[in-house]
Protein backbone atom coordinates (compact mmCIF):
# COMPACT_ATOMS: atom_id res chain seq x y z
CA UNK A 1 0.00 0.00 0.00
CA UNK A 2 1.34 3.44 -0.91
CA UNK A 3 0.08 7.00 -0.48
CA UNK A 4 0.14 10.19 -2.52
CA UNK A 5 -1.52 13.61 -2.62
CA UNK A 6 -4.79 14.00 -4.54
CA UNK A 7 -4.39 15.87 -7.83
CA UNK A 8 -7.27 14.92 -10.18
CA UNK A 9 -10.51 13.05 -9.47
CA UNK A 10 -11.78 11.34 -12.61
CA UNK A 11 -15.14 9.63 -12.96
CA UNK A 12 -14.48 6.20 -14.49
CA UNK A 13 -17.88 4.52 -14.19
CA UNK A 14 -21.32 5.07 -12.73
CA UNK A 15 -24.00 2.46 -12.14
CA UNK A 16 -26.13 0.24 -9.93
CA UNK A 17 -25.16 -3.14 -8.56
CA UNK A 18 -27.61 -6.08 -8.59
CA UNK A 19 -28.41 -5.40 -4.92
CA UNK A 20 -29.58 -1.87 -5.82
CA UNK A 21 -26.48 -0.12 -4.49
CA UNK A 22 -25.55 2.99 -6.48
CA UNK A 23 -21.85 3.48 -6.98
CA UNK A 24 -19.21 5.42 -8.85
CA UNK A 25 -15.68 4.38 -9.72
CA UNK A 26 -13.18 7.22 -9.20
CA UNK A 27 -9.66 7.48 -10.54
CA UNK A 28 -7.35 9.48 -8.28
CA UNK A 29 -4.32 10.68 -10.26
CA UNK A 30 -1.12 12.42 -9.30
CA UNK A 31 1.94 12.79 -11.53
CA UNK A 32 2.51 9.33 -13.06
CA UNK A 33 0.52 7.44 -10.42
CA UNK A 34 -3.12 6.44 -10.53
CA UNK A 35 -5.48 4.41 -8.37
CA UNK A 36 -9.12 3.42 -8.65
CA UNK A 37 -11.71 3.56 -5.85
CA UNK A 38 -15.37 2.61 -5.77
CA UNK A 39 -17.61 4.64 -3.47
CA UNK A 40 -21.25 4.10 -2.69
CA UNK A 41 -23.53 7.09 -3.37
CA UNK A 42 -27.18 7.80 -2.60
CA UNK A 43 -29.84 7.21 -5.24
CA UNK A 44 -30.80 10.89 -5.57
CA UNK A 45 -27.26 11.94 -6.50
CA UNK A 46 -26.96 8.93 -8.79
CA UNK A 47 -30.12 9.91 -10.69
CA UNK A 48 -28.94 13.50 -11.08
CA UNK A 49 -25.54 12.40 -12.36
CA UNK A 50 -26.89 9.67 -14.59
CA UNK A 51 -29.29 12.13 -16.29
CA UNK A 52 -26.24 13.96 -17.66
CA UNK A 53 -24.91 10.77 -19.28
CA UNK A 54 -21.46 11.89 -18.17
CA UNK A 55 -19.57 8.96 -19.68
CA UNK A 56 -21.09 9.40 -23.13
CA UNK A 57 -17.74 10.09 -24.77
CA UNK A 58 -14.62 11.86 -23.54
CA UNK A 59 -13.09 11.97 -20.08
CA UNK A 60 -14.81 13.32 -16.98
CA UNK A 61 -13.25 15.18 -14.06
CA UNK A 62 -15.38 15.46 -10.93
CA UNK A 63 -15.31 18.54 -8.71
CA UNK A 64 -14.59 17.80 -5.03
CA UNK A 65 -16.31 21.03 -3.96
CA UNK A 66 -20.13 20.71 -3.79
CA UNK A 67 -21.83 23.99 -2.84
CA UNK A 68 -25.10 25.09 -1.31
CA UNK A 69 -27.64 26.76 -3.58
CA UNK A 70 -29.81 29.07 -1.44
CA UNK A 71 -32.28 29.68 -4.27
CA UNK A 72 -33.28 26.03 -4.70
CA UNK A 73 -32.36 24.90 -1.17
CA UNK A 74 -30.14 22.07 -2.34
CA UNK A 75 -26.49 21.22 -2.79
CA UNK A 76 -25.00 21.09 -6.26
CA UNK A 77 -21.69 20.06 -7.76
CA UNK A 78 -20.03 20.05 -11.16
CA UNK A 79 -18.16 17.83 -13.56
CA UNK A 80 -15.98 18.75 -16.51
CA UNK A 81 -16.21 16.57 -19.61
CA UNK A 82 -13.36 16.84 -22.11
CA UNK A 83 -13.51 15.59 -25.68
CA UNK A 84 -10.39 16.45 -27.63
CA UNK A 85 -10.01 20.23 -27.27
CA UNK A 86 -13.69 20.72 -26.41
CA UNK A 87 -14.52 21.07 -22.72
CA UNK A 88 -17.92 21.59 -21.13
CA UNK A 89 -18.99 22.07 -17.53
CA UNK A 90 -22.16 20.33 -16.33
CA UNK A 91 -23.89 20.97 -13.01
CA UNK A 92 -26.00 18.51 -11.02
CA UNK A 93 -27.92 18.55 -7.75
CA UNK A 94 -26.51 16.31 -5.04
CA UNK A 95 -27.22 15.24 -1.47
CA UNK A 96 -25.59 16.38 1.74
CA UNK A 97 -24.18 12.88 2.10
CA UNK A 98 -22.43 13.19 -1.24
CA UNK A 99 -21.04 16.57 -0.21
CA UNK A 100 -19.63 14.97 2.96
CA UNK A 101 -18.00 12.22 0.88
CA UNK A 102 -16.31 14.75 -1.39
CA UNK A 103 -15.19 16.79 1.61
CA UNK A 104 -13.65 13.68 3.14
CA UNK A 105 -11.61 13.12 -0.01
CA UNK A 106 -10.67 16.79 -0.11
CA UNK A 107 -9.75 17.22 3.57
CA UNK A 108 -7.81 14.00 4.01
CA UNK A 109 -5.20 15.31 1.55
CA UNK A 110 -3.49 11.91 1.49
CA UNK A 111 -5.42 8.88 0.29
CA UNK A 112 -4.56 5.20 0.73
CA UNK A 113 -4.14 3.18 -2.43
CA UNK A 114 -4.98 -0.47 -1.72
CA UNK A 115 -3.28 -3.17 -3.74
CA UNK A 116 -5.72 -4.86 -6.14
CA UNK A 117 -4.49 -8.27 -5.00
CA UNK A 118 -4.86 -7.81 -1.24
CA UNK A 119 -8.45 -9.10 -1.20
CA UNK A 120 -9.56 -6.25 1.06
CA UNK A 121 -12.66 -4.09 0.71
CA UNK A 122 -12.28 -0.82 -1.10
CA UNK A 123 -12.36 2.51 0.72
CA UNK A 124 -16.14 2.80 0.46
CA UNK A 125 -16.80 -0.71 1.74
CA UNK A 126 -17.81 -2.29 -1.59
CA UNK A 127 -16.35 -5.76 -2.15
CA UNK A 128 -13.82 -6.33 -4.93
CA UNK A 129 -16.25 -8.67 -6.72
CA UNK A 130 -18.83 -5.87 -6.87
CA UNK A 131 -16.24 -3.52 -8.28
CA UNK A 132 -15.36 -6.05 -10.96
CA UNK A 133 -19.07 -6.31 -11.78
CA UNK A 134 -19.23 -2.51 -12.13
CA UNK A 135 -16.31 -2.58 -14.53
CA UNK A 136 -17.99 -5.30 -16.60
CA UNK A 137 -21.17 -3.21 -16.78
CA UNK A 138 -19.14 -0.19 -17.88
CA UNK A 139 -17.37 -2.23 -20.57
CA UNK A 140 -20.70 -3.57 -21.89
CA UNK A 141 -22.05 -0.03 -22.09
CA UNK A 142 -19.01 1.11 -24.08
CA UNK A 143 -19.34 -1.91 -26.40
CA UNK A 144 -23.01 -1.11 -27.00
CA UNK A 145 -22.15 2.51 -27.79
CA UNK A 146 -19.50 1.38 -30.22
CA UNK A 147 -21.96 -0.91 -32.04
CA UNK A 148 -24.51 1.91 -32.24
CA UNK A 149 -21.90 4.27 -33.70
CA UNK A 150 -20.80 1.73 -36.31
CA UNK A 151 -24.44 1.06 -37.23
CA UNK A 152 -25.13 4.78 -37.52
CA UNK A 153 -22.04 5.32 -39.65
CA UNK A 154 -23.06 2.47 -41.99
CA UNK A 155 -26.57 3.90 -42.31
CA UNK A 156 -25.18 7.35 -43.15
CA UNK A 157 -22.92 5.78 -45.78
CA UNK A 158 -25.90 4.08 -47.42
CA UNK A 159 -27.74 7.43 -47.45
CA UNK A 160 -24.84 8.96 -49.37
CA UNK A 161 -24.58 5.97 -51.74
CA UNK A 162 -28.22 5.76 -52.71
CA UNK A 163 -29.13 9.44 -52.22
CA UNK A 164 -32.65 8.25 -51.34
CA UNK A 165 -35.29 10.98 -51.16
CA UNK A 166 -37.20 9.15 -48.44
CA UNK A 167 -34.10 9.23 -46.21
CA UNK A 168 -32.79 12.72 -46.90
CA UNK A 169 -33.05 15.47 -49.45
CA UNK A 170 -29.58 16.81 -48.70
CA UNK A 171 -26.60 14.55 -49.38
CA UNK A 172 -24.23 17.14 -47.97
CA UNK A 173 -26.12 17.10 -44.68
CA UNK A 174 -25.75 13.34 -44.52
CA UNK A 175 -22.04 13.62 -45.19
CA UNK A 176 -21.68 16.10 -42.35
CA UNK A 177 -23.60 13.77 -40.05
CA UNK A 178 -21.40 10.86 -41.12
CA UNK A 179 -18.28 12.92 -40.38
CA UNK A 180 -19.63 13.84 -36.95
CA UNK A 181 -20.27 10.17 -36.13
CA UNK A 182 -16.74 9.21 -37.13
CA UNK A 183 -15.29 12.08 -35.09
CA UNK A 184 -17.30 10.91 -32.08
CA UNK A 185 -16.06 7.34 -32.55
CA UNK A 186 -12.48 8.60 -32.62
CA UNK A 187 -13.08 10.60 -29.46
CA UNK A 188 -14.59 7.62 -27.61
CA UNK A 189 -11.53 5.55 -28.40
CA UNK A 190 -9.50 7.95 -26.25
CA UNK A 191 -11.89 7.86 -23.30
CA UNK A 192 -9.70 5.50 -21.27
CA UNK A 193 -6.71 7.85 -21.09
CA UNK A 194 -5.70 8.55 -17.52
CA UNK A 195 -6.16 12.23 -16.57
CA UNK A 196 -7.65 15.41 -17.95
CA UNK A 197 -5.14 17.89 -19.33
CA UNK A 198 -5.46 21.28 -17.69
CA UNK A 199 -4.65 23.09 -20.93
CA UNK A 200 -7.78 21.79 -22.70
CA UNK A 201 -9.90 24.76 -23.68
CA UNK A 202 -13.35 25.17 -22.22
CA UNK A 203 -15.92 25.63 -24.94
CA UNK A 204 -19.06 26.45 -23.05
CA UNK A 205 -20.42 27.07 -19.60
CA UNK A 206 -23.65 25.34 -18.66
CA UNK A 207 -26.10 26.42 -15.99
CA UNK A 208 -27.99 24.45 -13.40
CA UNK A 209 -31.72 24.21 -14.01
CA UNK A 210 -34.38 24.94 -11.42
CA UNK A 211 -34.86 22.20 -8.88
CA UNK A 212 -38.03 21.32 -7.02
CA UNK A 213 -37.36 19.25 -3.89
CA UNK A 214 -40.82 17.68 -4.23
CA UNK A 215 -39.86 16.21 -7.59
CA UNK A 216 -37.57 13.19 -7.40
CA UNK A 217 -36.95 13.05 -11.15
CA UNK A 218 -33.56 14.27 -12.39
CA UNK A 219 -33.72 17.97 -13.19
CA UNK A 220 -30.39 18.76 -14.83
CA UNK A 221 -29.89 21.90 -16.91
CA UNK A 222 -27.54 22.09 -19.86
CA UNK A 223 -27.47 23.45 -23.40
CA UNK A 224 -28.14 20.68 -25.93
CA UNK A 225 -25.30 19.81 -28.30
CA UNK A 226 -27.40 20.73 -31.31
CA UNK A 227 -28.23 24.23 -30.05
CA UNK A 228 -27.09 27.34 -31.88
CA UNK A 229 -24.86 28.32 -28.99
CA UNK A 230 -22.89 25.04 -29.08
CA UNK A 231 -22.37 25.30 -32.85
CA UNK A 232 -20.38 28.39 -32.13
CA UNK A 233 -17.60 30.65 -33.22
CA UNK A 234 -16.43 31.69 -29.76
CA UNK A 235 -14.59 30.55 -26.66
CA UNK A 236 -15.10 31.12 -22.95
CA UNK A 237 -11.99 32.61 -21.35
CA UNK A 238 -11.43 32.55 -17.61
CA UNK A 239 -9.53 35.64 -16.58
CA UNK A 240 -7.33 36.13 -13.56
CA UNK A 241 -8.62 38.04 -10.55
CA UNK A 242 -5.17 39.29 -9.56
CA UNK A 243 -5.42 42.52 -11.54
CA UNK A 244 -7.74 44.38 -13.89
CA UNK A 245 -8.12 42.74 -17.29
CA UNK A 246 -7.82 45.01 -20.33
CA UNK A 247 -6.78 43.18 -23.50
CA UNK A 248 -6.79 39.86 -25.34
CA UNK A 249 -3.98 38.05 -27.18
CA UNK A 250 -3.59 38.55 -30.91
CA UNK A 251 -6.23 36.74 -32.94
CA UNK A 252 -9.00 37.17 -30.37
CA UNK A 253 -11.75 39.73 -29.91
CA UNK A 254 -14.52 40.35 -27.38
CA UNK A 255 -17.76 42.34 -27.50
CA UNK A 256 -19.04 43.57 -24.15
CA UNK A 257 -22.27 45.47 -23.47
CA UNK A 258 -22.66 47.85 -20.51
CA UNK A 259 -25.58 49.51 -18.70
CA UNK A 260 -28.26 46.90 -19.41
CA UNK A 261 -30.49 45.08 -19.22
CA UNK A 262 -32.84 47.10 -21.41
CA UNK A 263 -35.50 46.78 -24.08
CA UNK A 264 -32.64 46.06 -26.51
CA UNK A 265 -31.05 43.13 -24.65
CA UNK A 266 -33.05 40.35 -26.30
CA UNK A 267 -32.51 41.83 -29.77
CA UNK A 268 -28.75 41.99 -29.18
CA UNK A 269 -28.72 38.36 -28.02
CA UNK A 270 -30.72 37.28 -31.07
CA UNK A 271 -28.27 38.99 -33.44
CA UNK A 272 -25.31 37.36 -31.70
CA UNK A 273 -26.95 33.94 -31.93
CA UNK A 274 -27.70 34.41 -35.61
CA UNK A 275 -23.95 34.75 -36.13
CA UNK A 276 -23.16 31.90 -33.69
CA UNK A 277 -21.10 34.16 -31.43
CA UNK A 278 -21.54 35.37 -27.86
CA UNK A 279 -20.77 38.46 -25.79
CA UNK A 280 -20.36 39.56 -22.18
CA UNK A 281 -23.12 41.66 -20.62
CA UNK A 282 -22.42 43.90 -17.61
CA UNK A 283 -25.74 44.67 -15.92
CA UNK A 284 -26.77 47.48 -13.58
CA UNK A 285 -28.77 46.32 -10.56
CA UNK A 286 -31.53 48.92 -10.87
CA UNK A 287 -32.07 47.89 -14.49
CA UNK A 288 -32.14 44.21 -13.53
CA UNK A 289 -35.18 44.97 -11.36
CA UNK A 290 -37.02 46.38 -14.37
CA UNK A 291 -35.90 43.86 -16.99
CA UNK A 292 -35.32 40.58 -15.16
CA UNK A 293 -36.68 38.61 -18.14
CA UNK A 294 -33.87 40.03 -20.30
CA UNK A 295 -31.27 38.85 -17.77
CA UNK A 296 -32.67 35.34 -17.90
CA UNK A 297 -32.82 35.44 -21.70
CA UNK A 298 -29.16 36.43 -22.03
CA UNK A 299 -27.97 33.82 -19.55
CA UNK A 300 -30.04 30.99 -21.01
CA UNK A 301 -28.62 31.71 -24.47
CA UNK A 302 -25.00 31.30 -23.42
CA UNK A 303 -24.03 34.91 -22.76
CA UNK A 304 -21.69 35.80 -19.89
CA UNK A 305 -23.38 38.06 -17.33
CA UNK A 306 -21.49 40.36 -14.97
CA UNK A 307 -21.91 43.10 -12.37
CA UNK A 308 -21.84 46.80 -13.36
CA UNK A 309 -22.81 48.18 -9.91
CA UNK A 310 -26.26 48.78 -8.49
CA UNK A 311 -26.81 52.37 -9.63
CA UNK A 312 -23.92 53.18 -12.04
CA UNK A 313 -22.38 55.53 -9.51
CA UNK A 314 -18.69 56.39 -9.21
CA UNK A 315 -17.75 53.77 -6.65
CA UNK A 316 -14.25 55.16 -6.07
CA UNK A 317 -15.93 57.97 -4.13
CA UNK A 318 -17.60 55.51 -1.75
CA UNK A 319 -16.05 53.85 1.28
CA UNK A 320 -15.14 50.17 1.34
CA UNK A 321 -18.29 49.10 3.19
CA UNK A 322 -20.57 50.90 0.73
CA UNK A 323 -18.66 49.42 -2.19
CA UNK A 324 -19.11 45.89 -0.87
CA UNK A 325 -22.84 46.41 -0.24
CA UNK A 326 -23.32 47.89 -3.71
CA UNK A 327 -21.63 44.96 -5.45
CA UNK A 328 -23.19 42.29 -3.23
CA UNK A 329 -26.72 43.62 -3.77
CA UNK A 330 -26.24 43.62 -7.54
CA UNK A 331 -24.69 40.17 -7.75
CA UNK A 332 -27.39 38.71 -5.52
CA UNK A 333 -30.19 40.01 -7.73
CA UNK A 334 -28.53 38.81 -10.93
CA UNK A 335 -27.87 35.36 -9.45
CA UNK A 336 -31.47 35.05 -8.32
CA UNK A 337 -32.43 35.26 -12.01
CA UNK A 338 -29.63 33.32 -13.70
CA UNK A 339 -28.92 30.77 -10.93
CA UNK A 340 -25.25 31.14 -11.85
CA UNK A 341 -22.55 32.80 -9.75
CA UNK A 342 -21.52 36.29 -10.85
CA UNK A 343 -17.74 36.45 -11.24
CA UNK A 344 -17.19 39.58 -13.35
CA UNK A 345 -17.30 43.26 -12.39
CA UNK A 346 -16.88 46.32 -14.58
CA UNK A 347 -16.59 49.61 -12.66
CA UNK A 348 -18.86 52.40 -13.94
CA UNK A 349 -16.96 54.91 -16.09
CA UNK A 350 -13.89 52.72 -15.72
CA UNK A 351 -13.16 54.43 -12.40
CA UNK A 352 -11.16 52.05 -10.24
CA UNK A 353 -8.75 52.25 -7.31
CA UNK A 354 -7.14 49.89 -4.83
CA UNK A 355 -10.07 50.02 -2.45
CA UNK A 356 -12.57 49.07 -5.15
CA UNK A 357 -10.40 46.20 -6.39
CA UNK A 358 -10.18 44.90 -2.82
CA UNK A 359 -13.95 45.18 -2.41
CA UNK A 360 -14.46 43.29 -5.67
CA UNK A 361 -12.12 40.51 -4.54
CA UNK A 362 -14.07 40.17 -1.29
CA UNK A 363 -17.10 39.38 -3.46
CA UNK A 364 -15.07 36.94 -5.62
CA UNK A 365 -15.40 39.35 -8.55
CA UNK A 366 -12.78 39.85 -11.28
CA UNK A 367 -12.38 43.36 -12.69
CA UNK A 368 -13.00 43.44 -16.45
CA UNK A 369 -11.94 46.62 -18.28
CA UNK A 370 -11.59 47.31 -22.05
CA UNK A 371 -9.15 48.63 -24.65
CA UNK A 372 -11.47 49.64 -27.50
CA UNK A 373 -14.18 52.31 -27.07
CA UNK A 374 -16.33 53.24 -30.09
CA UNK A 375 -18.27 55.72 -27.87
CA UNK A 376 -21.44 54.29 -29.36
CA UNK A 377 -23.50 56.04 -26.68
CA UNK A 378 -22.88 59.37 -28.42
CA UNK A 379 -23.18 58.15 -32.04
CA UNK A 380 -25.83 59.94 -34.11
CA UNK A 381 -26.30 57.04 -36.53
CA UNK A 382 -25.19 53.37 -36.84
CA UNK A 383 -22.63 54.25 -39.52
CA UNK A 384 -20.65 56.29 -36.98
CA UNK A 385 -20.09 53.16 -34.89
CA UNK A 386 -19.24 50.99 -37.88
CA UNK A 387 -16.60 53.49 -39.05
CA UNK A 388 -14.77 53.11 -35.75
CA UNK A 389 -14.51 49.34 -36.24
CA UNK A 390 -13.24 49.89 -39.79
CA UNK A 391 -10.44 52.20 -38.65
CA UNK A 392 -8.98 50.46 -35.57
CA UNK A 393 -6.96 47.26 -35.42
CA UNK A 394 -9.49 44.74 -34.09
CA UNK A 395 -7.16 41.90 -33.06
CA UNK A 396 -6.82 41.67 -29.27
CA UNK A 397 -9.64 44.11 -28.71
CA UNK A 398 -12.07 44.14 -25.80
CA UNK A 399 -14.79 46.47 -27.09
CA UNK A 400 -17.08 48.35 -24.71
CA UNK A 401 -20.53 48.87 -26.23
CA UNK A 402 -23.88 49.93 -24.81
CA UNK A 403 -27.48 48.86 -25.24
CA UNK A 404 -28.57 51.64 -27.58
CA UNK A 405 -30.69 51.66 -30.74
CA UNK A 406 -27.82 52.66 -33.03
CA UNK A 407 -25.61 49.95 -31.55
CA UNK A 408 -28.25 47.30 -32.23
CA UNK A 409 -28.58 48.43 -35.85
CA UNK A 410 -24.80 48.46 -36.33
CA UNK A 411 -24.16 45.11 -34.64
CA UNK A 412 -24.62 42.77 -37.68
CA UNK A 413 -22.11 44.79 -39.70
CA UNK A 414 -19.70 44.90 -36.73
CA UNK A 415 -19.76 41.11 -36.36
CA UNK A 416 -19.24 40.62 -40.09
CA UNK A 417 -16.21 42.94 -40.05
CA UNK A 418 -14.64 41.00 -37.19
CA UNK A 419 -15.42 37.66 -38.84
CA UNK A 420 -13.73 38.80 -42.07
CA UNK A 421 -10.62 39.51 -39.99
CA UNK A 422 -10.64 35.80 -38.99
CA UNK A 423 -10.81 36.62 -35.28
CA UNK A 424 -12.00 34.25 -32.57
CA UNK A 425 -14.77 35.71 -30.39
CA UNK A 426 -14.40 35.44 -26.63
CA UNK A 427 -16.68 35.72 -23.61
CA UNK A 428 -15.34 35.98 -20.09
CA UNK A 429 -15.84 34.22 -16.78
Amino acid sequence: METYNIQVIELLSLGKLPNGCCHMNLGISHLDKQASFVIEIDEFTYLQLNALQPLNGGRVRLSPYPKWDPYRNTYYSALVRTTGTFRETLYFSCSEKFKAQMQEIQLRKVISVPNDDDGQKREAGIEGSEQRHARRVSNLVMLRRGLLLVTGALFAYLCIWFNSDWITNDTNTTKRQFGTMMATTSTDSRSNESTIKEEDQEATVVKLAKYDKKDTAPLIGRLPHNSTVIQKNYEVMEISGDQSFFALPEGYVALTFDDGPSVYTKKIVDILMEHRVAATFLFVGENVKRHSDAVIYASEHGMSVGNHSWDHSVLTKAGGEKQVKNLAKTSSLIESNTHNPVTLFRPPYGAVNGSLITSAKEQQLKVLMWNRDPEDWRAKKPEDIIKYFEKVTPSGGVYVLHEHKNTVEALPAIIELLEKANLKFVTFK
